[in-house]
C-alpha cells in the first residue's frame, strides 16, 4: 500500500468512527517474530513484516491520537497441531502457497522441530481514537 493510500484509508475510517469510537490495528511485531516457519514462509513473512513496518512508521507519524501496546503470549504447541495449522493456512503469509509449497515447508517444519515447539508469540497493537 502506497503512503498516500493508506494515510487516506486511516483519514476516512477515523472520519466514520463515532465520537468515542477506536480503530484498533493488531499484528505481529515485526520487530521480534518468534514464529516458527520453514525457509519459503520465513522469507514471504518477512516482506509482509516489512511492509506492516513501515505501515506502522506512518501511523506512528500522523496520530496524535494514538495508543501503542504490545503482548508477549508463551506458546506451547504440538507439532502435529502446529502442523494443521499450517496446512489450513491459519496466517495471511500462507494463503499464496501452492499445496507442493506447504507440503514441502511441512517436511520441513517435521525435520527442525520437536514435537513440542516452544515460543513466544509477540503482537503489537495500535488503538487509534476519534
Amino acid at each position: 500500500m502506497e503512503k498516500r493510500q493508506a494515510i487516506k484509508l486511516l483519514s476516512i475510517c477515523k472520519n466514520k468512527l463515532n465520537p468515542n469510537g477506536k480503530i484498533i490495528i493488531l499484528s505481529l511485531d515485526p520487530k521480534k517474530n518468534e514464529i516458527p516457519t520453514f525457509s519459503l514462509m520465513k522469507k514471504k513473512l518477512k516482506i509482509s513484516l516489512d511492509k506492516d513496518e513501515k505501515f506502522f512508521n506512518l501511523i506512528l507519524k500522523n496520530r496524535a491520537k494514538l495508543v501503542v501496546k504490545k503482548f508477549t503470549y508463551e506458546v506451547k504447541i504440538f507439532k502435529k497441531r502446529y502442523l494443521k495449522m499450517i496446512k489450513d493456512r491459519y496466517i495471511s503469509t500462507l494463503l499464496n502457497f501452492t499445496d507442493d509449497q506447504i507440503g514441502n515447508g511441512i517436511r520441513e517444519i517435521k525435520d527442525n522441530y520437536k514435537d513440542l515447539i516452544k515460543f513466544r508469540d509477540r503482537l503489537i497493537c495500535f488503538i487509534l481514537k476519534k
